[in-house]
């Protein structure tokens, strides 16, 4: 019979540093997480060969009195929590005591260390658990922690760490995250020489991210803040059109300590749903405090993971504290361009032309009106300077200047006489036509009689169908046309505004949907079978009642057949069969899912497929009220599917393309 014996210190301990130290990013978290916990408000980690030949960690925190040194490396020894009560109330970072004792038995370690009120401080080198040197030396107050050789002594380990480049990512992303979750706190990364990122410490969340994650990420964030229940959430989402192909970027806190919860993922997403890409993932830097005795994070050694005694108040306090944060977002996706470049033909034997402004003298004409002048000026834009310009060339319609009267006013006192010049509203519009000029040098000029005022249209009500209450704005807009029968264009405040003509009734109709239900049903001229396989006809025989309330009259017809009496009227165009068949298909697969979830989805593909698609023909007069009842809605902003329903682009966008400004 085998004997049980004691296993040795040494061994021992490095049975228990494979629970703590996994790879070298493990031993900066444990490390940081100490500076951190010390007070520290400049904290630097500098690595070289993916940290497993060299590790440092320098902070200014309170330090080690010397007395203290030896007991940090003893496994079980912390400054963090007492007695067993302390469980209860965790609000450190680190509490095991686990850490130094399971880095040293691994790697060689040295330690620098003063506290304020110490004359010199202390340097303590120990390597495989083993003591080496502890001596007075010359430091900054603080602690500077330096590893070198990590599992030199375990050769097995050293083999299962992967490339220098994979282990520095796993650093950088635990650096960047802790450094998003303490802005407080000056970070500097440093990777084999080169320094990643440094935050300002100014205890400003939004220029924390900045340094970390960089414009463009920052740029596209909403601001997240909500109190109930004992909870708090702050922090910012990203808008749903800057969704991400994978979930690595939503990042939560509880209590400033990173955290994976499948509690926070599920609120996150189901705030997001029909209003992000499908396939696309939100991101997010979200901070929930809570008591501490609501959360236990003694789970397991890398405390990342944790469990919640009321997880329906956490996610309630996550879902609509993003939620409102989605609703009070009343930005519109911008037009963004590259820099235009102009390109020029090379001359031959070696010439460039070069692309320059031309100035030319102004030319003026006159047409005479009851004794007034009405002025217009020629314009020339660029041209080679190897050619002659040629007039017009690229002018099409040129409008005039106001006309001006001139009235000349003598004073007899003075014997002065003076010109007082009137601008007076044109009553004619001037056209230079430049095709019927072609023959000639000088332009054709016709004219336009503005006297006469525009005939007005009768206003024509268009149903509201979004949800109340809605704020409706005052418009100043002009309806320009529509560009490949699928974009509606319309200038408003100043800008030019495209819309996504399906994208926009799409969701119209889905937030009309919501609020009023389908309305009546349309009865069938000749009822519709459909077949489907058991799964789905016992799924839509479970939910006859949900289709109803969606605007369907579905029936058993046997033998795995439904029968489709009625419809929605706004599908009586389409192909019902397939409706039934892809609604079975959803209620087949998504069983457990809540009863409004499931009516959701099922007014999402009733709006995609009732909403006048990209390429169909819709009249001008139809198009400019759409356009108009709009425009008048904060609210309609991105479609069931997360794609954006208008786009700007600022006149200051557009002048710079056309480099009339730099």
């Amino acid at each position: 019979m085998p004997r049980i014996n004691v296993l040795p210190k040494n061994t021992a301990d490095l049975i228990a540093a494979g629970e703590v130290v996994e790879r070298p990013s493990s031993v900066i978290k444990e490390f940081v997480e100490n500076s951190i916990d010390a007070g520290a408000t400049n904290i630097t980690v500098e690595i070289k060969n993916g940290g497993k030949t060299y590790i440092r960690v320098t902070d200014n925190g309170c330090g080690i009195v010397r007395e203290d040194v030896k007991k940090a490396f003893i496994s079980h020894a912390t400054s963090k929590i007492s007695s067993i009560e302390d469980l209860d109330a965790i609000s450190t970072l680190g509490f095991r005591g686990e850490a130094l004792a399971s880095v040293c038995a691994v790697s060689r370690v040295e330690l620098l260390t003063a506290t304020p009120d110490s004359d010199f401080g202390t340097r303590y080198v120990i390597e495989g658990g083993e003591e080496i040197l502890l001596d007075d030396a010359g430091c900054p107050i603080g602690t500077t922690i330096i590893v070198r050789d990590l599992f030199y002594n375990i050769p097995a380990r050293m083999k299962f760490l992967k490339k220098d480049v994979q282990e520095g990512n796993y650093i950088a992303t635990l650096m960047e995250r802790i450094a998003v979750s303490n802005p407080n706190i000056s970070f500097k990364f440093i990777r084999d020489g080169k320094l990643q990122f440094s935050t300002p410490g100014d205890n400003d969340l939004k220029s924390a991210i900045y340094a970390v994650f960089g414009k463009e990420f920052t740029d596209n964030l909403i601001p997240v803040r909500n109190e109930q229940n004992g909870l708090s959430v702050k922090g910012f989402i990203v808008k749903p059109t800057a969704g991400r192909s994978s979930r690595s970027m939503q990042i939560f806190f509880v209590n400033k300590r990173f955290v994976k919860s499948v509690v926070f993922l599920s609120a996150l997403e189901a705030a997001y749903k029909n209003s992000i890409m499908v396939g696309k993932y939100p991101a997010c830097v979200l901070f929930v405090d809570m008591p501490y005795e609501s959360v236990d994070v003694n789970v397991h050694p890398a405390k990342t993971e944790v469990r919640f005694f009321e997880e329906k108040k956490v996610f309630d306090c996550v879902y609509y504290g993003a939620l409102s944060a989605l609703q009070g977002d009343t930005t519109r996706v911008q037009a963004k361009f590259s820099e235009a470049k102009i390109f020029s033909k090379p001359a031959d034997k070696g010439e460039q032309l070069k692309i320059t402004e031309i100035e030319q003298p102004k030319k003026t004409f006159e047409i005479k009106e009851y004794g007034k002048a009405v002025t217009g000026i020629e314009t020339i834009v660029h041209s080679p300077v190897k050619e002659e310009p040629k007039q017009l060339d690229f002018l099409k319609d040129e409008y005039v200047k106001p006309a001006v009267s001139h009235i000349i006013v003598e004073d007899k006192t003075t014997n002065r006489v003076e010109t007082v010049s009137e601008e007076i509203k044109p009553k004619f519009n001037l056209k230079l036509d430049i095709e019927t000029s072609s023959t000639t040098d000088q332009p054709v000029v016709i004219v336009e009689d503005l006297s006469k005022e525009p005939e007005k249209t009768e206003e024509v009500s268009v149903v509201d169908s979004i949800n109340e209450p809605v704020k409706v704005l005052s418009l100043n807009y002009k309806f320009i046309g529509e560009a490949f029968n699928t974009y509606l264009i319309a200038e408003l405040d100043g800008k030019l505004v495209l819309i996504d003509k399906h994208a926009a009734h799409e969701r119209i109709l889905f937030e009309k949907f919501k609020k009023d239900g389908c309305g009546q049903s349309q009865i069938m001229l000749q009822p519709v079978t459909v077949t489907l396989s058991p799964d789905e006809y016992n799924a839509t025989l479970e939910n006859i009642e949900l289709l109803e309330d969606a605007g369907y009259d579905v029936s058993d017809f046997g033998d795995r057949c439904v029968k489709v009496s009625a419809c929605p009227p706004e599908l009586v165009d389409c192909n019902i069969s397939d409706i039934i068949t892809e609604i079975s298909g959803y209620l087949a697969n998504n069983v457990k899912t809540l009863m409004p979830e499931k009516l959701d989805w099922i007014y999402h593909s009733m709006a995609c497929r009732a909403a006048v698609k990209a390429g169909n023909f819709t009249s001008s007069y139809e198009a400019e009220k759409f356009v108009e009842n709009l425009l008048k809605r904060e609210d309609i902003r991105y479609c069931p599917h997360g794609r954006p329903v208008m786009i700007e682009m600022t006149k200051k966008e557009l002048e710079k393309q056309f480099k009339r400004i730099v």
